[in-house]
């Protein structure tokens, strides 16, 4: 299995088009946490059709599944909607690494309610816009699951959103905020992405 290739993964969910607002680690990094993350994590529009098209996205001849209350996963070439439902979170490893499909995000809501608030960014090298989640919406979900791990993230988050209520719409993306698997070096100021209106 390849490493995370985050680019690669919006890429593939474009090509489907699919419906979805980024949450979790990573949605937190494009707004400015300093917090790496292995993984993307989405909440899917929930209509039959695009999580239609998001189970085909995913399937394919690598992919894995991770089993209710195990660590592990096995080969799962074909994902079928109905699994985004039967977990609290699908967890899926791709060709492109990994990706965890919640149909609510705990403490918050389902996609209707993440996408009032969440933030629009153009990837101008990639041709994509996504749509991420507030740091408030994620920041309630972590706090809300309580768990040690998210505990840990939370000061990071904190600040983060206190820079960004700062900067307003004129928060950009660095050239490093894809990366988010890797420490951010603060020394890249080109915008790969430019923050627009909500959805």
């Amino acid at each position: 299995m390849t490493g995370f290739h985050l680019r690669g993964l919006l890429r593939r969910l474009a090509d489907h088009r699919v419906n979805y607002v980024i949450v979790g680690g990573v949605g937190a990094r494009l707004q400015g946490s300093p917090n790496i993350t292995g993984d993307l994590d989405i909440v899917p529009e929930p209509t039959p059709d695009n999580l239609a098209r998001l189970a085909a996205a995913i399937s394919g001849p690598s992919t894995q599944k991770k089993a209710v209350d195990s660590t592990e996963y096995a080969a799962h070439p074909v994902v079928e909607p109905v699994e985004f439902y039967a977990d609290y979170m699908a967890m899926y490893l791709t060709s492109a690494g990994a990706l965890d499909v919640l149909i609510e995000l705990p403490g918050v809501g389902p996609y209707d309610v993440l996408v009032r608030d969440a933030r629009s960014y153009e990837l101008r090298d990639s041709a994509l816009t996504i749509h991420v989640a507030s740091l408030d919406h994620i920041i309630r979900s972590k706090e809300t699951a309580g768990r040690s791990k998210d505990y840990l993230v939370l000061p990071g988050l904190y600040e983060a959103a206190a820079r960004l209520a700062e900067q307003g719409d004129d928060y950009e993306l660095g050239t490093a905020a894809l990366r988010v698997d890797l420490p951010p070096s603060g020394s890249e100021d080109d915008a790969d992405g430019r923050s627009t209106t909500p959805p």
